[in-house]
């Protein structure tokens, strides 16, 4: 039986983020997207001139209609909300629909580079901090993680070329994780020319590393978070799923930069969406 997720996203019109990476990718796998969009924009956020349309008051008939139908997912996947009021909603879609088996992924987005989004303060990033506790995995990046752990991004960021700096974000990752059962998948680590993908549980800390090309695409967040939903719900280890996800961006970024790109419109997953089919990889 093919496996259900429910995707809690953005639908952006230009960006190759969001909603429009998930569904493709989430498909080409093998997994059913189920949509709730929290929002739908001309073109994601980046972009000099944006216009978007806020779905708060949509989201509780989702939720009305979905049980009222008996739906049930083998995973829920959260990313971008467009306001504070959205995380309690996706955490009351969490608390409904969670299950013995299913699968919740949490990509807490806030910022990026040391900066929180333009629609976010700090009462949203509080929230958003709570809505983590109820996730399975969580894929932050390092700004992200610096944000869930009450630590400044800067008091890390200035260690980037210590020897031991990637064991200073393990430890990091740890200090979030002492008391849970969770994982974490700290996205986008910057060291020296490479890029690395740090995977930490209570027990357990690994890292996959790439290859850095060109600039910080939009979307490649959402398109990581989204094989690794994928992978997981059928069955594949986070380890083997990172992988998976991380071999693919190297891949489509080292194609994307060829020629003439704007990061703001995302990178070339299309030309490559059949090699994730194969879900053993």
């Amino acid at each position: 039986m093919i496996k259900k997720v429910a995707v809690i996203n953005d639908l952006s019109g230009f960006g190759k983020c969001s909603l429009t990476a998930s569904i493709a990718i989430l498909s080409a796998m093998g997994v059913q997207p189920c949509p709730m969009p929290t929002a739908v924009l001309t073109n994601q956020s980046g972009f000099k001139n944006h216009s978007c349309v806020d779905l708060t008051d949509s989201l509780h008939t989702y939720i009305d209609m979905w049980q009222k139908n008996g739906e049930s997912f083998d995973g829920i996947y959260s990313g971008y909300v467009a306001n504070g009021n959205q995380i309690e909603i996706i955490a009351e879609f969490i608390k409904t629909f969670r299950n013995s088996y299913n699968v919740v992924l949490v990509d807490p987005v806030m910022g990026d580079n040391g900066r929180i989004y333009k629609a976010y303060n700090k009462t949203t990033c509080d929230k958003m901090c709570g809505l983590v506790k109820s996730a399975d995995i969580v894929t932050p990046n390092l700004t992200e993680l610096c944000i869930i752990s009450g630590v400044e991004y800067n008091s890390i960021i200035k260690k980037q070329s210590d020897e031991n700096y990637l064991e200073i974000i393990s430890d990091l990752a740890h200090k979030s994780l002492a008391h849970c059962n969770q994982k974490f998948v700290v996205t986008g680590i910057k060291n020296g020319d490479c890029i690395y993908n740090g995977i930490f549980s209570k027990n357990q800390t690994d890292f996959v590393k790439s290859k850095i090309y060109g600039d910080s695409f939009s979307g490649t967040g959402d398109i990581f978070a989204s094989i690794i939903c994928a992978a997981v719900v059928s069955g594949a280890s986070l380890n083997d799923a990172a992988k998976k996800a991380a071999g693919f961006l190297e891949k489509v970024i080292a194609d994307t930069i060829k020629e003439p790109y704007d990061p703001n419109y995302g990178i070339n997953f299309e030309k490559f969406i059949c090699e994730l089919s194969d879900r053993r990889s």
